[in-house]
């Protein structure tokens, strides 16, 4: 568990799923896509409890245990890929972001990887460029493969 100005940081339950799928189509909302959008991110942005148990996910949560945020890790050739990384709305701009964002450096770190990669909605690139992702290229969208996302890369060497 990671503590920073009362922000705690521990691993995700699989019972918390369907807790964290809603928390990231409210973040994912927060940049102002239209409904039509976010109904075809509803798959992309689904967490199930399999996923929990199979690969490392983490939640921010404040003193009274109210979940702010959460990452999850997933293979990324031959470095660790964010799988997810979403913020409550209301808690974005208070710190949880860069406190999830610094606990994942860490943990990539201290779990032998050298590079962090982040496939970042468009909005997001900004946040991840300030805390030291190096832009990298794009991939295309699941959601709409026309639609390029920012490829970041972290050096955690």
């Amino acid at each position: 568990m990671n503590d920073a100005g009362g922000i705690s940081i521990r691993r995700a339950r699989p019972a918390e799923a369907s807790l964290l799928t809603e928390l990231a189509l409210r973040s994912k909302a927060s940049w102002g896509y239209d409904a039509a959008f976010m109904a075809r991110c509803r798959v992309a942005l689904t967490v199930d409890a399999d996923a929990l148990r199979r690969q490392p996910h983490y939640v921010a949560e404040n003193e009274g245990g109210a979940i702010l945020g959460f990452y999850g890790f997933e293979p990324e050739g031959d470095a660790i890929g964010l799988s997810r990384f979403f913020v409550e709305p209301d808690a974005i701009g208070s710190g949880v972001g860069r406190a999830l964002m610094e606990h994942a450096k860490e943990s990539a770190r201290r779990a032998g990887h050298r590079t962090l990669i982040a496939i970042a909605d468009p909005n997001a690139a900004k946040f991840y460029e300030r805390l030291g992702g190096r832009p990298a290229g794009s991939a295309p969208s699941e959601i709409d493969p026309a639609r390029p996302l920012p490829i970041l890369r972290f050096d955690l060497a």
